[in-house]
């Protein structure tokens, strides 16, 4: 019996206090385990074991190697498991959060794509619309869209969402089509509660054509908007990537067509540490060569940078 098996089942034996339990666990007869442990205590010069007909106990120089044994076994474990990691990819948790709708079409169903390359990996995927705290909630990578607001993380951006403004083609029939946004204050506009300023839409231009709206339905998902656009209420301002089927379908029209809304950011942001880990480089690498592939987004790949309030 090699040494290192000899190790093996001394450290066992120091667990189970008994030959026969050991030689039942690896598979070997009670004698083979006393003469394992016997070999042991002859090379090394020193008593191991003190063996009664009862029970099996350590002495004192026993619990001292026992403890250095157990040690060493449990350094060449995570040793194995280390090459075995690298050789199927990488491993551990990812925790991963993005907001609901974009979630759902976009990060979801890549989540399930890049968890298959890596099958050795844990991961956590939380949809919220709430702008969760990184560091609070443990989260390793979250997709947001939009201004990033919140200092002191790192960031990539992964491309624009173009917005669009829309409406059905009831409540066109109804109220009219406006030509300029500065006829939107003539109609109901759908607001999206979870900006900074409610009642105004900025549209492109030089300068930036900023107009105050108002509207009776506010919400603070998008996909309520969206509905409500349908149904006729009011007129939304969406991105194109949300209501491009409903456009092809003819249940939403685009409306003010010349006159084009900001895109949005997305970003993948994550806690500024000094050493990004692997597994979220290679994440953040996938989502963005994905993004790239999506006709509605405008795809980039700036540097990882520091972001800044806005």
């Amino acid at each position: 019996m090699d040494k290192l098996m000899q190790l093996r089942v001394f450290v066992r034996l120091a667990e189970r206090g008994s030959f026969s339990a050991v030689g039942r666990d690896f598979g070997i007869s009670q004698s083979a385990v006393s003469k394992s442990v016997t070999a042991l205590e002859r090379d090394l010069g020193a008593r191991l074991v003190n063996r009664t007909t009862r029970c099996v106990s350590l002495t004192e120089s026993g619990t001292r190697y026992h403890e250095r044994c157990r040690q060493i076994l449990s350094d060449l474990e995570e040793a194995d498991a280390a090459v075995v990691n690298s050789s199927i990819g990488i491993s551990g948790t990812l925790k991963i959060a993005a907001p609901v709708p974009f979630g759902l079409m976009f990060v979801a169903p890549r989540v399930a794509r890049f968890q298959a390359r890596h099958p050795a990996l844990e991961i956590n995927l939380d949809l919220s619309d709430q702008s969760l705290n990184l560091v609070e909630e443990k989260i390793d990578i979250a997709i947001r869209l939009g201004y990033l607001a919140s200092p002191g993380l790192v960031a990539r951006k992964l491309g624009d969402s173009p917005f669009v403004a829309v409406a059905s083609p009831a409540y066109l029939a109804l109220r009219g089509i406006p030509g300029t946004p500065k006829d939107l204050s003539t109609h109901n506009c759908l607001t999206y509660t979870n900006q900074s300023n409610l009642s105004a839409w900025v549209f492109e231009g030089n300068p930036k054509n900023s107009v105050s709206v108002s509207g009776n339905f506010r919400s603070n998902n998008l996909l309520a908007l969206k509905d409500a656009a349908i149904a006729g209420i009011g007129i939304a301002r969406l991105p194109l990537w949300m209501a491009d089927a409903e456009i092809k379908a003819g249940s939403l029209r685009l409306v003010l067509e010349n006159h084009h809304l900001p895109a949005f950011g997305i970003h993948a942001v994550f806690p500024s540490v000094r050493t990004i880990p692997e597994k979220v480089k290679l994440f953040v690498d996938f989502i963005q060569e994905e993004l790239i592939s999506v006709p509605h987004f405008l795809g980039m790949r700036p540097p990882i940078k520091r972001s800044t309030a806005t």
